[in-house]
């Protein structure tokens, strides 16, 4: 159990240290240097960097202690001390790496997308090990556990606006408040992409009259799991077996040609979905 403990918290480290260094990247050479609040406790020591040119690692830290506090007595020691673990390593690297990476100037919108990008997969490495970059991660984090259907990411969305709204009234044009709401939404895909996969899943259910032979050969030639649900036709009150299936995207084309080739008649329905959790899909952080 002691090693078993040592090498989980190796592993952690470690996720905060790569995710904090393209963390960084995203802000020091894309976002801060262009004036881009990209949501969140960094977009609100964006603009005050701005005012007082104070290294964006000690504000972001300064601002995320009371949130830190919220996050102890709501969600709990355990998860607010990998917070605070993880929240030192960030602003650490962030001021560290503040003085020799490269900024990037020449193009608003460039910078928006990538500083966007790096950020949201610096943050996504982090969540994976079950920790977060306080802040907003932690209203995110409360909220996810009353509406685990909904991707981490689309709730940190949804508290971006208010920052980005501010964001354009303190810089006095439309354009940081556009250019800000490009980088939270990139961002959100980016750490969504990183959390749930980069392929779409989808979810197919299939009536037909001969289910068992459809769902054997589902499994021989996908790889792929079914589980029957007990159906009744609305019309002539018949029992029938439906055959449920979540899948990857790229496999439904697959998928269709063996139901059709064994049932030509069969009914199809197919759904996309998100954060499929088990065998066969990526599995996702530990919620406690």
């Amino acid at each position: 159990m002691k090693r078993e403990s040592t090498v989980n918290f190796i592993k952690d480290i470690g996720a905060d240290i790569i995710g904090s260094l393209i963390f960084a990247v995203g802000v020091n050479v894309f976002t801060t240097p262009n004036e881009i609040a990209p949501g969140g406790v960094t977009g609100i020591a964006t603009m005050l960097h701005s005012m007082t040119n104070i290294q964006m690692g000690t504000l972001t830290f300064l601002l995320n202690i009371p949130l830190v506090i919220l996050g102890l007595v709501v969600i709990g020691k355990r998860f607010t001390l990998s917070t605070f673990r993880t929240l030192f390593v960030l602003s650490v690297i962030t001021n560290i790496t503040e003085s020799f990476l490269p900024v990037y100037t020449e193009n608003t919108l460039v910078a928006s997308l990538f500083g966007g990008a790096a950020i949201g997969i610096g943050m996504g490495i982090i969540f994976l090990r079950g920790s977060t970059t306080g802040g907003t991660d932690i209203l995110g984090r409360v909220l996810l556990r009353y509406f685990q259907h909904i991707p981490l990411g689309k709730i940190l969305l949804a508290i971006d606006f208010v920052i980005v709204a501010a964001a354009g009234f303190y810089y006095g044009t439309l354009e940081a408040a556009l250019y800000a709401l490009v980088s939270v939404y990139v961002t959100e895909r980016a750490m969504d992409s990183v959390l749930y996969g980069f392929n779409e899943t989808r979810i197919a259910y299939v009536v037909s009259e001969k289910p068992l032979e459809v769902a054997q050969r589902v499994m021989d030639e996908t790889e792929r799991g079914v589980t029957y649900l007990n159906g009744e036709g609305g019309y002539q009150r018949d029992k029938k077996l439906v055959i449920m299936c979540a899948m990857p995207s790229r496999q439904f084309a697959h998928f269709k040609r063996i139901v059709l080739e064994v049932d030509h008649a069969a009914f199809i329905m197919v759904a996309p979905a998100s954060n499929v959790i088990g065998e066969g899909f990526k599995q996702t952080f530990d919620e406690n």
